[in-house]
């Protein structure tokens, strides 16, 4: 095995890498906004906040549930 060979096989394995990591991001999900408020449960303010903070906290996050039932009865 030359030298030569085995710079160019790393380079396309590089390559090959690259273009798994860019399929991959494409490929993945974002997390549903319906799971907003389990990331904020995980936080420590939330830990130590009150209880009226911690339904403050979790209310702001949280999605408008009548606006996103009107939408979609009107697309019906």
């Amino acid at each position: 095995m030359s030298l030569k060979f085995l710079g160019l096989a790393m380079i396309a394995i590089g390559a090959g890498l690259v273009g798994v990591t860019i399929w991959f991001w494409n490929a993945a999900r974002p997390d549903p906004e319906v799971l907003a408020p389990l990331e904020i449960m995980g936080d420590r303010d939330f830990v130590k906040a009150s209880d009226r903070e911690k339904i403050r906290l979790l209310n702001a996050v949280r999605l408008d549930v009548s606006k996103n039932q009107q939408s979609e009865s009107g697309n019906n």
